[in-house]
């Protein structure tokens, strides 16, 4: 039978009990006690480094924005807004809904075409 010290919370008075007579006069509340597990234990750490230098991201590339911007058809569209692309669009004759985004209203416009 493993032995604690039990600490009486009238007084403060320690004294030396079984761990199952200490659990019991715990849930009493009559007091508290500690085995050696729970005792502090100092953790092992390790010391902290500095942090490595974040790799900056290259620049994009001229000739790559270019050739992403090319395959965009110079249509006229990405210069209206969403009240003006669903008028264009009920002009047309194409069906989108109401509350639709102009991404979504050039999209079945594109596709229309």
């Amino acid at each position: 039978m493993e032995k604690v010290d039990f600490t009486f919370r009238s007084g403060g008075r320690t004294k030396t009990v079984t761990s199952t007579q200490a659990k019991v006069l715990q849930r009493a509340g009559l007091g508290t006690y500690q085995t050696r597990d729970m005792a502090f234990q100092p953790s092992v750490t390790k010391p902290m480094q500095a942090a490595p230098d974040p790799v900056s991201s290259p620049a994009p590339d001229a000739d790559a924005t270019m050739s992403a911007q090319s395959d965009v058809v110079d249509d006229g569209l990405e210069a209206l807004d969403r009240d003006q692309l669903h008028a264009l669009a009920k002009e047309r004759g194409v069906r989108v809904h109401h509350l639709a985004g102009a991404d979504k209203v050039r999209a079945a416009l594109r596709e229309a075409a």
